[in-house]
């Protein structure tokens, strides 16, 4: 009776500790769910085959498999074998394609670590946008609650395209650009910043599907005529479109062959739409922005309401611009931050300042010039941007403030001091560029709030603060434009110089104008033109004439064979006829022998002024 009864309690004991185990198991399963440390077969879905497949094969062995190729990956790495170290991830990846961590190991190794390994720029890029689409298609749809990938993903942007330590970097953002012109065409360019999201919104408030725009009956006809020329509506057709619009608007075109499409563009197509504003206008107004949705939702993964979110909150960003970029996905990553359960071991902080430092580039670079024939890329100031960093330093310090706090992970949290040093940075250059781009106000704006807070730090008796807003600027311009002014005749050279490439070389006559009214406000003041009977400077020390000044620096600047044809015939394109006149005697026969000689028609690439003097021909 005894062994019975042993038996029926250990029996009993084996029901109950298998019941517990069943319930144990489903609390446990529902946890690591939560936790995104499982995938069910159901999880699968949408991964490529090769993932699911090793997924479901190895099951709970997997760990095991990762954490041998992960140490491997890791020594690889330090040893400098990029390459091994690429397939190990790649692996990995297949094993836990929830792991993030992995997902940032491969993309960052790709951007940075192999894409260096390559000589020509091309290759380079190809290497970097590999790393990219890793995260943008891959590793972020697969961990949509995870923070650091988008936030990583944003840093790609932000300093290996957006910033000067790669030395082909002019080639990725020439890439970048032309990339994103062709699809969405310059919604920037020319506009106000209200004209600018309005022209975005069409392309957010576009119907999703196909189908719904099969029901106008002008589209209807429109995509029969796409039919018939061979055409689909599709990002090749978007993109050819696009292609030939931006050399449509191309000076450089203009120059070398007066109008002229690019290399596969679908004339007859062209020419049928253009033959009927109907189908024109269905086309242009109704299906392109439709297909310019569909393009970034499935190729680039990004949402048009949140990309149309950042350009309401921070201004016309241009998406062919890489600190667009950066401003998007760090944005996704911050979201996604402050919504986690475990904020303190992620550096909000640092989130904050590559936004703002985003921003503060844009303010310097956001506006692009960019010609598809000769991939001249020219990057200027946007003082738009200005109030979208005060916005962005509005947030971050009431963010700061709140209960809730700013995590700087194992820093703590994060204080309104952190972010002084850029605010400052920042507000020297808002400072100088609203001057030169002619919003004075502004300047004094910001200027008055870096006065402000050299009080508060008790460094107000300064002269940089305590000489006003020209004394400011001229001891600060020099540094935020890379002039040196500690010599006139050399400032003045510099200034006529960068108003001729940031102003005539870029079609820009109010920028031009600008740089010149300064250069002739420091000349002004240092040799009182205006006042002849005063005399500030020791006769033997004068300058000549500023007219003059501005010939000598005009002829030495289109005579620098460093200096591209095409450029300087963009240059003498805007250049004032007045200027034209009175060095085309000097200049015009060099000019037109260099055009002969690169096989350019010199009387179209460098026409004669009106009433000349000294004319060559």
């Amino acid at each position: 009776m005894s062994d019975r009864v042993v038996e029926v309690i250990a029996a009993t004991l084996l029901v109950a500790c298998l019941a517990g185990a069943g319930v144990a198991a489903r609390s446990i399963g529902r946890q690591r769910e939560a936790l995104g440390l499982v995938v069910s077969m159901e999880g699968t879905k949408g991964m490529p085959p090769h993932v699911a497949l090793a997924t479901a094969a190895l099951g709970t062995f997997r760990g095991l498999a990762v954490d041998a190729l992960w140490a491997r990956a890791d020594a690889l790495q330090e040893t400098g074998e990029f390459f091994e170290a690429q397939t190990l991830a790649q692996w990995i990846t297949a094993l836990q394609p929830r792991f993030p961590r992995v997902w940032g190991f491969q993309a960052w190794n790709l951007a940075y670590n192999i894409s260096v390994c390559t000589r020509a720029a091309e290759e380079r890029w190809e290497w970097i946008n590999r790393g990219i689409d890793l995260l943008r298609r891959q590793g972020i749809p697969l961990n949509p609650g995870d923070a650091n990938l988008p936030t990583e993903l944003g840093w790609i942007y932000f300093h290996k395209i957006g910033g000067k330590t790669d030395r082909e970097h002019w080639y990725y953002k020439a890439r970048l650009v032309r990339e994103f012109r062709e699809f969405l065409g310059d919604l920037t360019g020319g506009r106000t910043t209200a004209e600018a999201i309005e022209r975005f919104r069409r392309i957010v408030s576009a119907p999703d599907d196909l189908q719904t725009l099969q029901g106008d009956r002008d589209v209807a006809d429109a995509l029969a005529v796409l039919a018939e020329h061979g055409e689909k509506p599709d990002e090749r057709l978007l993109r050819m479109l696009g292609r030939a619009a931006l050399y449509e608007a191309s000076l450089d075109t203009q120059l070398l062959a007066g109008k002229a499409l690019p290399t596969g563009t679908n004339r007859d197509l062209l020419a049928a739409l253009l033959a009927d504003p109907r189908l024109s206008q269905a086309v242009f107004d109704r299906l392109v922005p439709h297909l310019q949705k569909r393009v970034l939702i499935d190729r680039y993964r990004m949402s048009p309401d949140f990309m149309l979110e950042q350009m309401e909150r921070y201004g016309p960003l241009d998406w062919g611009h890489p600190h667009a970029h950066g401003i998007y996905w760090s944005e996704r990553g911050f979201a996604l931050a402050r919504e986690g359960r475990h904020r303190e071991r992620l550096n909000e902080l640092t989130i904050i300042r590559t936004r703002l430092g985003n921003l503060q580039h844009l303010m310097r670079s956001g506006r692009i010039e960019f010609d598809p024939l000769s991939d001249r890329l020219d990057v200027l100031p946007d003082p738009r941007f200005i109030d979208g960093y005060e916005r962005g330093m509005q947030n971050a310090v009431q963010l700061i403030q709140s209960a809730e706090g700013v995590s700087a992970a194992e820093f703590g949290r994060a204080t309104v001091d952190d972010l002084l040093r850029g605010y400052e940075s920042f507000l020297e250059q808002a400072t100088v560029f609203s001057y030169l781009y002619g919003d004075e106000p502004q300047a004094a704006g910001c200027f008055g709030k870096l006065v402000s807070i050299a009080q508060e730090s008790g460094r107000g008796d300064q002269p940089l603060y305590t000489e006003g807003l020209e004394g400011f600027l001229a001891l600060r311009l020099g540094s935020v434009m890379d002039i040196d002014v500690s010599n006139t005749r050399q400032f003045l050279d510099a200034m006529v110089q960068r108003a001729m490439l940031d102003g005539l070389a870029k079609g820009r006559l109010d920028t031009f104008n600008r740089f010149m009214r300064l250069a002739y406000s420091v000349y002004d003041r240092r040799y009182a033109a205006s006042a002849p009977g005063t005399k500030h400077v020791a006769q033997e020390a004068k300058l000549p004439p500023f007219p003059e000044i501005v010939d000598a620096s005009y002829e030495s600047a289109m005579r620098q064979t460093s200096t591209p044809l095409l450029m300087r015939a963009r240059i003498w394109a805007w250049t004032p006829d007045t200027i034209r006149s009175r060095v085309w005697g000097r200049l015009g026969e060099m000019l037109r022998a260099q055009a002969a000689a690169a096989d350019l028609e010199p009387t179209r690439t460098f026409p004669a002024p009106p009433e000349a003097t000294g004319s060559p021909e």
